[in-house]
């Protein structure tokens, strides 16, 4: 259940969990980043129904967390137009200091002993041994003094390092703030190895305040970005776009958020916006192959003496739904047309047995003309695959008397081929240079008679079962 309460609480912005306390009544005052908000609430015995309880009071959480983020945008605005001299540490002063704040992280302080001696003393106050009591609280307290020069070195020391860190990884776009940031970082860097104490608390307040607002207004506008990039795909996917893949992307880099893992965050979100731009492109070339497919079906209706007059209204109202950007409503539209003038087509073929017959005729001519320049391409090693395909598909629809539907592929098959034919001309220069070059080779050679009979008579074999392979798959 623990689990569960934390995924929900890690789904809210730092303002929504401040909401949610607000009307619990939990003391969130010392929070400073998300994780402890998420850790206190989880702490709280709440559960996921009281969360979204207070979740959905409506406009007021709204309002709040607005205002929420309102107020810390204007509190970097006000910061970062602070006027202060930026100040870049010379780099062997940066690296004593570094090392400086290294030896601080391993002197974490315990004050286990400490707590001992507090409870000793105050089990002595309660029987009455009022002297060994003061001895035993006097003795704590001076451990503390000791302690508690070493806890303040270690503490200012843990929240340089985490500033650093936070500061190095987001991908800050304002830049007034970003320098202010350096500049306080660089101030309490210093004020670390040389400031009086006084000095040494107040830039370590301002790196820890402008830090922690920076980093809240950072996570809302990700969560932001995040919901942008999810309404995108919807879209995307409304038309036909695979974007699994890119949901899959922005899954885990919400994870990554969660658990402030902020450059895999960035590098995963780039991913998942790059992989729906590509996917979308993909699907926009489709749509533009469904207008040409679809006109020119209508027009080969029309030759045929079918009706296309309403089809070709709705080709029309299928081109303003593509200019507005309703993809998803042209997509649909196409589809419409295309059944409904390839029904009218099929059917006025079918009337005229003449001329099925010769659009029969038409679409074996093609096939019988693309056939061996599929099966030479495949000897040659080529990719035929599409076109065996599409070769395939032609057939199955003669064989179910669907002259239009075999038309369109076999009009794929020969757009195929055409295409193709370039490089099959360079193969079989290159296949004729290398049989030229065998020939000259075996000419000047000292091989016997009877070792180049073999050979060949070795070879033949191998390349007359390949081909056969290759005739028997065009064939199905």
């Amino acid at each position: 259940m623990t689990d569960d309460l934390l995924e929900l609480l890690g789904t809210l912005t730092v303002a929504e969990l401040k909401s949610v306390a607000k009307k619990h009544g939990i003391n969130v005052s010392s929070c400073r980043g998300k994780k402890s908000y998420m850790n206190v609430l989880a702490g709280a015995n709440l559960t996921q129904k009281t969360v979204k309880s207070a979740l959905n009071a409506g406009s007021e959480r709204k309002d709040e967390a607005a205002r929420e983020m309102k107020k810390i945008e204007t509190d970097l605005k006000v910061i970062s137009e602070k006027k202060s001299e930026p100040r870049d540490i010379p780099e062997d002063e940066n690296i004593g200091i570094e090392r400086s704040i290294d030896q601080a992280l391993h002197l974490r302080p315990l004050f286990f002993e400490i707590d001992s001696a507090t409870e000793q003393a105050w089990n002595k106050m309660i029987l009455g041994d009022f002297a060994q009591a003061l001895t035993l609280n006097r003795g704590s307290r001076s451990q503390v003094i000791d302690r508690l020069s070493t806890f303040h070195l270690y503490s200012t020391a843990l929240s340089i390092r985490a500033s650093e860190t936070i500061l190095n990884q987001i991908t800050w776009t304002d830049t007034k703030v970003s320098s202010k940031l350096k500049t306080a970082l660089a101030e309490t860097k210093k004020a670390f190895i040389n400031g009086p104490s006084k000095r040494r608390e107040t830039t370590l307040e301002e790196l820890e305040n402008l830090t922690t607002k920076a980093f809240e207004a950072f996570i809302d506008k990700s969560q932001k970005a995040e919901n942008d990039l999810k309404k995108m795909l919807e879209e995307y996917s409304s038309f036909g776009v695979h974007v699994k893949g890119s949901h899959d992307l922005l899954e885990i880099a919400t994870q990554a958020r969660s658990y402030s893992d902020i450059v895999q965050y960035a590098k995963l979100m780039e991913q998942a916006r790059a992989q729906a731009g590509r996917a979308k492109e993909t699907r926009m070339k489709e749509i533009d192959d469904a207008f040409e497919r679809v006109e020119r079906a209508i027009e080969d209706a029309k030759q045929a003496g079918a009706e296309t007059a309403e089809g070709q209204t709705q080709f029309t109202n299928a081109k303003k739904a593509f200019k507005n950007s309703e993809f998803a409503k042209a997509m649909e539209l196409l589809a419409s047309v295309e059944l409904a003038v390839d029904g009218a087509h099929q059917q006025r073929v079918r009337q005229d047995r003449e001329a099925e017959a010769k659009e029969i005729a038409q679409i074996t001519s093609s096939l019988q003309e693309a056939e061996p320049d599929l099966e030479e391409a495949a000897m040659y090693g080529m990719d035929v695959r599409e076109g065996l395909l599409f070769v395939g598909s032609t057939k199955t629809a003669l064989q179910q008397r669907d002259v239009v539907t075999a038309a369109k592929f076999s009009k794929k098959v020969r757009k195929l081929t055409k295409s193709m034919e370039g490089d099959l001309e360079k193969l079989r220069e290159k296949h004729s240079a290398e049989k030229e070059s065998q020939r000259d080779s075996g000419d000047k050679s000292t091989r016997t008679p009877t070792s180049d009979r073999t050979s060949t008579n070795d070879s033949a074999p191998a390349q007359t079962k390949k081909d056969k392979k290759w005739r028997s798959i065009i064939k199905k």
